[in-house]
């Protein structure tokens, strides 16, 4: 039997399970709402959250190791040491999910992946907890998100932790986070941290980071700041290139960045049913690569370069938020975003270098309003947003959706978006692929859900999806220049099953299909048909541990010396423990691949081996 017909029939004899032990007791099971709206109580839409007290039972190396437990989120990394991640969400390109951290976007419009993020530039030990909305959700963040958004909410107030940690692939991580009570409302925290990791001579990564947050709260106003600063040193193979099976020259790419982020919010209450919310950030991020270029193999090469970037943001978002009545919310208000972005360096055709030198600029304003009624057990939402980019057509996003409370145990919810997002400046204006009159990307995202709470400690939920991607920016060879030109459908289902076994067991399993229908000649890669995890927790006296799976079906990959490859599924063990050895001190402990299976994420990136942490945590 095949690894995808094994976790189907898996997930099938669960879900029968849970439909015959249904009970008329209202579930405890702790639910956390992400509801990717401004609204208080927002439609229930398909989403996934993993809090900070699952984030210290995971104790994850990375932030992207983190998001590899979040359910329905594809992740795959070039390498083990910092390569740069590929997250994907319901089949979309990872340029199609909106990353920002408490809120705030943080994509980089200028890098050659087309706007994705970077995970390095967060460190797992000062998150409070990630949310993950799946589906369409421009007309509330604007258009990035046509895909999916991932905000990263950064943590608020702590004793002061000291946390050590030492691995077998030379991995030494150190961070300090503590909160200070300055005044009666205010509170002041700062975290510190550093992560370093050398798999070979070819991959090794250094990053460090500082974080500082104040927070004011007032009896009818509050005030929050947040300033975050990341260096990383990255050095593996690129993207690509095959990895150290098949890399050719077999030299690594050299990768520094610098990101600074600011931030400012204000909330206040003018009245009961009216308040006044305002946000102010900036961003700037430097990276330089040395790339040591790919030799021609089934597919064309890459010549080596050199490019520095910098991309820079500013964005002010001003909204009311108004309690017409007691079941009815509006939302109205208002944005202005300036970034520029630049590229310096020059690439290596073998005939002497050519200059990579172009500026980018661009302004949006935008307008959005959201509207919230609820009735019994019906609650509607309606939401629309106005788009005027500098240098393209005004854009209309809209997103419906509605949920149906049936009773305590059921839930139904069903949302529509229609969305669209704006070509990357390095899709635009690339000095040898760029395109100036390339046309916005565009979706249509459909989701219709269930889920059942049927006795106090068991739930589940099944999501079906669909989503229709058009005008795909693509690169085309014979005219050596990014066009316009593909549509790709995909569709699927999502089902998440959690219970409370007893005091001491609880196990949770997250399975999802995905099915692409593509035009001719469009390949997408790192999607497996069938992934999931699975997971159990186990408390025994003055331990926590973790026992948990993650497993893909085959999916395609390619390489430039292989071309396309179909990689093997794969099924991973790993384990975790938090063992307290007094009231301020726990040892960790972390295996990831217990079994030493061989997993390749990517072609050529190999992992073989076990990898295992031993940590400390102080609180003072």
């Amino acid at each position: 039997m095949r690894l995808s017909d094994s976790i189907l029939l898996v997930s099938v004899i669960l879900f029968c399970f849970a439909e015959n032990v249904y009970s008329q007791e209202q579930s405890s099971v702790e639910v956390v709402q992400v509801s990717g709206t401004r609204l208080n109580e927002g439609v229930l839409g398909a989403y996934s959250v993993i809090i900070r007290e699952q984030i210290e039972q995971i104790n994850p190396a990375s932030t992207t190791d983190l998001l590899k437990r979040l359910p329905h989120v594809d992740v795959s990394e070039n390498g083990s040491a910092g390569g740069l991640p590929f997250v994907s969400i319901r089949g979309g390109e990872f340029n199609f999910t909106l990353v920002t951290i408490d809120g705030i976007p943080v994509n980089d419009s200028t890098n050659s992946r087309g706007g994705g993020f970077d995970f390095n530039q967060i460190n797992p030990s000062a998150i409070e907890r990630i949310e993950v909305f799946r589906g369409g959700v421009n007309t509330i963040y604007g258009g990035d998100a046509i895909s999916g958004a991932i905000n990263i909410v950064t943590r608020d107030t702590t004793s002061p932790v000291l946390g050590l940690e030492l691995g077998n692939n030379k991995d030494l991580n150190a961070s300090l986070t503590a909160s200070y009570q300055a005044y009666e409302n205010l509170t002041v925290l700062a975290s510190l941290s550093s992560q370093n990791k050398a798999v070979s001579s070819f991959e090794k990564l250094a990053s460090d980071q500082i974080l500082l947050k104040m927070r004011y709260q007032g009896t009818n106003h509050n005030v929050a700041g947040l300033l975050t600063h990341n260096q990383s040193d990255v050095s593996g193979f690129t993207e690509d290139s095959g990895g150290e099976v098949f890399a050719m020259p077999k030299i690594a790419e050299q990768r520094d960045s610098k990101q600074t982020l600011m931030g400012l919010t204000s909330t206040v209450n003018a009245s009961d049913s009216l308040s006044l919310s305002a946000q102010l950030s900036w961003l700037r991020r430097e990276e330089g690569i040395i790339n040591p270029g790919i030799s021609e193999g089934v597919f064309s090469g890459i010549p080596p370069s050199n490019i520095r970037s910098t991309y820079e943001k500013l964005e002010f978002d001003l909204y009311s938020n108004f309690q017409i009545t007691d079941n009815t919310d509006l939302i109205f208000g208002g944005s202005h975003r300036t970034q520029d972005g630049k590229n310096r360096g020059e690439l290596d055709f073998g005939g002497g270098p050519l200059q990579v030198d172009y500026d980018f600029s661009q302004d949006i304003n935008s307008t959005y309003a959201e509207l919230q009624h609820s009735a019994k057990n019906l609650t509607f939402e309606l939401s629309a947003r106005l788009d005027l980019p500098q240098s393209f057509d005004n854009e209309t996003s809209v997103r419906l959706g509605v949920t149906y409370n049936v009773n305590k145990q059921y839930q139904i919810f069903a949302t529509y978006n229609e969305g669209y997002k704006l070509p990357s400046f390095f899709a635009l204006a690339h000095p040898l692929v760029g395109n100036s009159a390339l046309r916005p990307e565009r979706s249509k995202n459909f989701d219709l859900g269930f889920s059942s709470q049927f006795n106090e400690n068991t739930q589940y939920s099944v999501v079906f999806y669909m989503n229709r991607f058009t005008d795909l920016v693509d690169f085309d060879a014979a005219l050596f220049t990014n066009v316009n030109r593909n549509k790709v459908n995909t569709s699927g289902l999502e089902f998440d099953f959690i219970t409370k076994i007893n005091s001491h067991l609880n196990f949770v399993l997250n399975t999802r299909y995905l099915e692409i229908d593509a035009d001719d000649g469009v390949v997408l890669r790192k999607r497996p048909n069938i992934s999931g995890n699975a997971s159990l927790d186990i408390a025994y006296k003055k331990t926590n541990n973790s026992i948990y799976i993650d497993f893909r079906d085959e999916f395609l990959d390619s390489s430039i010396a292989t071309g396309f490859v179909r990689l093997p599924g794969h099924v991973s063990v790993g384990f975790s423990s938090v063992v307290n050895l007094s009231s301020n001190t726990d040892i960790t402990i972390n295996i990831e691949n217990v079994l030493g299976k061989q997993i390749e994420d990517s072609v050529g990136f190999l992992q073989n081996d076990a990898q295992i942490r031993l940590g400390l945590t102080y609180r003072f």
